[in-house]
């Protein structure tokens, strides 16, 4: 039987192209084998799938907005995003939602954490301030202080001379190890399919919003600095049959950084 997984985005081609690259590195052909647009209530989602084995990534880019936006799309608890999406329900045996957790406020963010729990319905994998923090794994930042989030990505990019999304590639393996290994020592748990509920704690306990009367004025004062999307990797490689799979996910990342050095 196929393996069917549906990675649904933000709307940005940033997570779509860091997907692309792993899955493709990972031995999943990530080519373009179809697109189409589909359209709900005048909300336009980009699909493209991509195919390996007996394995068939489905990414979706949804709508350029926050959770705040995506919420009000998804105001009902027992809608099914696979039939919502013009999919028969079941047609996918694992769904996650990429999404940066940008200003959004800590009520939006536990509410979606809340809705989207579980891979086999839809689960939640949140990167904090943003996907870009991949590239960012190797600073020991302590705080950045933002009004919008495009100035976080400005300054990442200019770090790396705007190639940004080409480090990530080139160090997608110690990447990911480092940001399962501070999720490991954060958590202290072993099945990294708790990791994406676990991390929305750290985010509204770190991350600082001030609201201004004059809205142009606000920012996000950014003190936690992770993601999950490693959950979404080692998943679709089969890594988290076991409950107790934090090592199996570990050694497998460790082997791939020993093999290309």
């Amino acid at each position: 039987m196929a393996n069917r997984i549906l990675i649904l985005t933000e709307g940005s081609v940033d997570e779509q192209d860091v997907f692309f690259s792993a899955f493709n590195k990972y031995g999943i052909d990530a080519i373009a084998s179809s697109e189409r647009i589909i359209e709900i209530d005048a909300v336009k989602f980009v699909e493209s799938s991509y195919s390996g084995g007996n394995t068939t990534i489905f990414i979706i880019q949804g709508p350029r907005n926050r959770i705040h936006g995506f919420l009000k799309f998804v105001d009902d608890k027992n809608m099914s995003i696979e039939k919502s999406l013009g999919f028969q329900f079941g047609y996918f045996s694992k769904i996650f939602l990429i999404y940066d957790v940008d200003h959004n406020d800590c009520d939006d963010v536990l509410r979606m954490s809340s809705l989207f729990k579980d891979e086999t319905t839809g689960m939640l994998l949140l990167s904090s301030p943003c996907i870009e923090v991949l590239a960012d794994f190797n600073r020991d930042r302590k705080e950045f202080r933002c009004q919008r989030l495009r100035e976080y990505k400005k300054e990442i990019n200019g770090h790396y001379h705007g190639s940004a999304k080409k480090f990530i590639a080139d160090h997608f393996d110690e990447i990911m190890l480092h940001f399962l290994e501070k999720n490991y020592r954060d958590f202290k748990e072993r099945n990294i399919m708790e990791h994406p509920n676990l991390i929305v704690g750290k985010i509204n306990e770190l991350n600082i919003r001030v609201n201004c009367k004059d809205k142009s004025a606000s920012y996000v004062l950014c003190r936690y600095f992770s993601t999950v999307v490693y959950v979404a990797i080692a998943d679709a490689l089969s890594l988290t049959v076991q409950v107790d799979n934090y090592e199996t996910v570990k050694s497998f990342f460790e082997s791939q950084l020993k093999r290309n050095n």
